[in-house]
C-alpha cells in the first residue's frame, strides 16, 4: 500500500504530465483569445498545436473544428478542407459530422469544386432529418452538377426531389421543368414528352394549391404536348385511299382543335396567343390539303374540271375561317398584348390578305406600326362571357369574331421550354372559336367536338365526303 501511494504520488508530480497540461490547456485558451481578436491565423496554429503534442487528447476534436472555422473565416479553402477531411476520418463517431459535412460543402463550394461540393451536398440530405434542410440540400446539388457539366447527375438528384417531395406543388413542378429541360437538351424526346404529360396532369389536380406559376409551367408544357398533335394532324396527307387519309386526317383535326382549345382556359397570354395562332394554322392547313389533294383516276377533263370546282368550293370556308380566327389573334394588340405569336398571325395574314395587312401605313383607321406591317381593325366592346369550346353558342358571324382576353405576356422564352421567370396573374380570357370538321348536313350546323359523324361507306362520292368537312355559310 505504501508503494501503490508513493507510485500515485509520483503520477501526480511527473513533471512531463504537468506540462502537457498546461500546454493543452494553454492551446485552448489561447486559440479562444486568438479568435476572439479575430486574429484567426494565431487561433488555428494554436487549436492544432493540441493535436500535435497529444493526439489522444478529448479536446482535440473540438480544437480541429475550431481550426477549420478559423481557416475558413481566413478563407483558406485548401487548409480548411485538409483539416476537415481529416476530422472526419480521425473522429467518425464525433456528433459534429454532420456540421463537418456542411462546412465541407461550404468549403468546395467557395474553392469552386463545385462536384466536390455538390456530393456533400447530396450527404447533408442523407444525415438530416429536417424537411426544409434536405429539400433545398438536394435542389443545391442538382444545381452544382448541371453548372460543373454532369447534367446526367444533375437528372438523377432533381428525379430523387420529385420522387421524395410532392410539396409544395410550384416547388415539384419547377423541378419538373428543370428535369424535362435536361431531357430535351439530351434528346430524349420521350422522356421530355412524359414529363411534360406529368406536369399538366399534377398541376390539374392541385385543387388550391394552384399558383399563378404554377399554370404558366403546365400551360407551356400542355402547348408541347398541344403541338405534337398538330404535326400528327399535318402529317396526314390526302392521297389514296382518299376516304381513309380523310377519316384520319379529320380525326387528328379533332384531337388538335381540342388540345389548343383548351390552352386558352389557363388564361396565360403568350399560351392564349399560341393556341389562336395554332388553331387558324389548322383550318389553312386543311385548305390547303384540300385543294392540293391527289385526284381520282379515270376522270373525264369535264369530270376533273368539276372535281376541282368542288373540291375549291369545299376549301374556300377552312380559308376564310383561318384568317378569321388570325385576326381575333391581332385584336389582342388593342389591350396592349404583343408577342411572336402575334407576330407570326400577322405575317400569315400579310400572305393571305396582303391588301388590308401589307400596306404603307394609312393616315386614318389604322392602330399603328408593327415592324414594317400595319393593319386596321375595329376595337369591339369585351365580351362579357367566354365562348365555350364544346356545347356553346353557335359560332359569330365573320368579322365579329372577340379577342381572347389575356394578361400581360411572360417574359420571352422559348416555346418548348418554361424559365423560372415569374408567372403573372391571368386575366379572363375569350376562347377563339373553332371550326369541327364534322358537319350534320340536315342542319348545317357544327357538331360538337364529341360528336364526331361516322366515316361514309365505301361507296360514296369522294368530293361529297371532301364536303362533310367544310364550314357552312354564315359560320
Amino acid at each position: 500500500h505504501v508503494h501503490q501511494a508513493e507510485s500515485h504520488h509520483d503520477a501526480d508530480h511527473d513533471p512531463h504530465r504537468t506540462w502537457k497540461a498546461a500546454t493543452l490547456g494553454g492551446g485552448q485558451q489561447q486559440g479562444e483569445q486568438a479568435y476572439a481578436a479575430q486574429d484567426y491565423r494565431a487561433a488555428a496554429d494554436h487549436y492544432l498545436r493540441i493535436g500535435g503534442v497529444a493526439p489522444g487528447s478529448k479536446i482535440r476534436p473540438t480544437a480541429e473544428y475550431d481550426a477549420a472555422a478559423a481557416l475558413i473565416q481566413l478563407q483558406d479553402w485548401q487548409a480548411a478542407a485538409a483539416v476537415l477531411e481529416g476530422f472526419r476520418s480521425g473522429f467518425p463517431d464525433s456528433t459534429l459530422q454532420p456540421e463537418v459535412t456542411k462546412k465541407l460543402a461550404y468549403v468546395y463550394r467557395e474553392n469552386d469544386q463545385l462536384s466536390l461540393a455538390a456530393d456533400e451536398y447530396e450527404r447533408i440530405e442523407r444525415e438530416s432529418a429536417d424537411e426544409e434542410i434536405r429539400r433545398d440540400a438536394l435542389l443545391v446539388a442538382a444545381e452544382l452538377h448541371e453548372k460543373d457539366g454532369s447534367p446526367a447527375r444533375a437528372l438523377e438528384v432533381y428525379q430523387r426531389y420529385v420522387g421524395y417531395f410532392p410539396q409544395p406543388v410550384e416547388l415539384n413542378l419547377e423541378t419538373r421543368n428543370r428535369i424535362a429541360g435536361i431531357q430535351k437538351a439530351q434528346d430524349d424526346r420521350a422522356a421530355y414528352l412524359e414529363e411534360l404529360e406529368t406536369i399538366v396532369t399534377i398541376e390539374a389536380s392541385a385543387g388550391s394549391a394552384r399558383t399563378p406559376r404554377t399554370r404558366y409551367l403546365a400551360a407551356q408544357a400542355a402547348l408541347v404536348l398541344a403541338q405534337g398533335d398538330f404535326d400528327a394532324f399535318v402529317a396526314v396527307e390526302l392521297v389514296e385511299p382518299l376516304e381513309d387519309n380523310l377519316r384520319r386526317k379529320r380525326e387528328r383535326m379533332k384531337t388538335a382543335t381540342e388540345e389548343f382549345g383548351r390552352l386558352v382556359d389557363y388564361g396565360i397570354g403568350d399560351v392564349t396567343a399560341a393556341a389562336t395562332y395554332y388553331l387558324a394554322e389548322i383550318y389553312a392547313h386543311f385548305s390547303q390539303t384540300l385543294m392540293t389533294s391527289e385526284r381520282p383516276g379515270g376522270l373525264s377533263p369535264l369530270e376533273m374540271e368539276q372535281y376541282d370546282l368542288a373540291i375549291e368550293e369545299e376549301a374556300y370556308p377552312f380559308e376564310e375561317k383561318a384568317i378569321e380566327v388570325h385576326e381575333s389573334n391581332l385584336m389582342l394588340v388593342s389591350r396592349g398584348v404583343y408577342n411572336e405569336w402575334i407576330e407570326k398571325s400577322l405575317q400569315r395574314l400579310a400572305e393571305s390578305v396582303p391588301a388590308r395587312y401589307d400596306k404603307p401605313e394609312e393616315a386614318s383607321g389604322i392602330i399603328g406600326s408593327l415592324e414594317t406591317f400595319v393593319f386596321e381593325m375595329d376595337r369591339p366592346a369585351p365580351a362579357e362571357s367566354a365562348v365555350a369550346l364544346t356545347g356553346g353558342p353557335e359560332p359569330a358571324e365573320p368579322g365579329t369574331v372577340e379577342p381572347a382576353q389575356a394578361e400581360e405576356p411572360e417574359p420571352a422564352a422559348e416555346p418548348e421550354t418554361v424559365e423560372p421567370a415569374r408567372a403573372e396573374e391571368p386575366g379572363p380570357a375569350v376562347e377563339p372559336e373553332t371550326v369541327d370538321p364534322d358537319q350534320t348536313e340536315e342542319t348545317g350546323s357544327v357538331t360538337g367536338p364529341g360528336t364526331v359523324e361516322p366515316a361514309r361507306g365505301e361507296g360514296s362520292d369522294p368530293v361529297a365526303e371532301l364536303a362533310a368537312d367544310a364550314p357552312n355559310e354564315g359560320e
